[in-house]
């Protein structure tokens, strides 16, 4: 694989990403569009974005185009309690 790697840390907003298929796009500062993968992203077993965040990668021009690496969070949101269903003495 062939890349230049950028070690220069980078800010941008998060546009869409589809965690089924655990991809996405960030746009850069300067308005590039550029590809995320799950596997980038900084976290525990189940990492995601969502549209909006702001995040701080590492930029480097992949074979397809500009790609993401060492995606880090900058907000993530706190996670919400779960939610518990109960209807006729069964809990869900």
């Amino acid at each position: 694989m062939n890349e230049d790697i950028s070690t220069v840390r980078q800010r941008g907003i998060v546009t869409n990403f589809l965690p089924r298929k655990g991809y996405g796009f960030i746009r850069s500062s300067d308005g590039i569009s550029v590809f995320v993968h799950f596997s980038a992203i900084r976290g525990g077993d189940y990492r995601t974005l969502i549209p909006g965040e702001e995040v701080e990668y590492t930029m480097v021009q992949a074979q397809k185009g500009p790609q993401a690496l060492d995606v880090l969070r900058l907000n993530p949101p706190q996670e919400e309690e779960p939610v518990i269903l109960t209807s006729l003495g069964k809990t869900w």
